[in-house]
């Protein structure tokens, strides 16, 4: 049975209050955002067990400039603290028990190299293999988000994700696949999902227009039968971000929660 879960940081509350609503929504578990020192591991762990939800994973917070996590970065003090961060972020999974740390290849925004594409490539390589030997040590999963060309450039699709984790060449590294993302670099999802196969370890859903399951032109069974042929086992988690606020969300996350259970049943085919 995979899991079904939401991010976070879509609720914009404190996460008390956000684990609660996913909680309310029929959620199995929760991706929370990759902000170690927001929280002690011990307060996520008795807010988890108060509301009966499992921890899936955390959200890389990449977002440049406000933040120097950049991988692919020509300055080697910002590439080490991008390392930094993924280690931190590895380090409050291992505490809080979440199986999959993502996170991104170059800095989320930055649309151009400001070096070379290859030099930033074998840079990004180079801060992800010595992200992966604190993984090793600690059993944690590390999961590359590929991001569409108008929030990201060095990769941005399955094929380059693949090469990446093949240049990379850590078992403890795998890949999300995130629907939004996928619908607009991808040109058949399902066939993304066959070729990433036992490489894809998490899978962000929302529909094409970032809301609810069903309020856009997602074509979701197609993709939860690939998800099945793949014997995917991994997290569903939903990363929508309606136009109404709150209200609206809590109603997508509820309904998108039964659709995708409907959806990635064996019964279902």
């Amino acid at each position: 049975m995979r899991p079904l879960g939401a991010c976070t940081w879509i609720y914009g509350a404190p996460l008390e209050d956000a684990l609660g609503r996913i909680a309310a929504s029929g959620c199995d578990g929760v991706e929370l955002l990759g902000e170690p020192g927001m929280w002690t591991p011990d307060a996520v762990r008795r807010l988890l067990a108060r509301t009966g939800l499992a921890p899936l994973a955390l959200t890389a917070s990449c977002k440049v400039p406000e933040t120097r996590r950049d991988l692919a970065h020509p300055d080697p003090s910002i590439r080490a603290e991008a390392v930094a961060y993924v280690v931190d972020c590895l380090q409050f999974a291992a505490a809080v028990g979440a199986p999959v740390v993502q996170m991104l290849p170059s800095g989320e925004s930055r649309l151009a190299p400001l070096s070379s594409r290859e030099q930033e490539w074998q840079w990004s390589v180079a801060g992800m293999r010595t992200a992966a030997r604190e993984a090793e040590r600690l059993g944690v999963r590390i999961a590359i988000e590929p991001l569409n060309r108008y929030e990201a450039y060095l990769v941005t699709n399955t094929p380059s994700a693949l090469i990446y984790l093949r240049d990379v060449g850590s078992p403890l590294v795998g890949m999300t696949l995130d629907l939004f993302h996928a619908n607009i670099e991808e040109p058949d999802i399902a066939a993304a999902i066959h070729a990433a196969g036992s490489r894809l370890w998490h899978v962000h859903v929302a529909d094409s227009n970032r809301r609810g399951l069903g309020r856009g032109h997602l074509d979701l069974p197609p993709i939860a039968a690939a998800l099945l042929d793949i014997g995917y086992t991994g997290a569903v988690v939903l990363e929508i971000v309606p136009p109404e606020g709150t209200a609206g969300l809590d109603r997508d996350v509820r309904e998108s929660v039964a659709a995708l259970r409907t959806a990635l049943s064996p019964r279902s085919r």
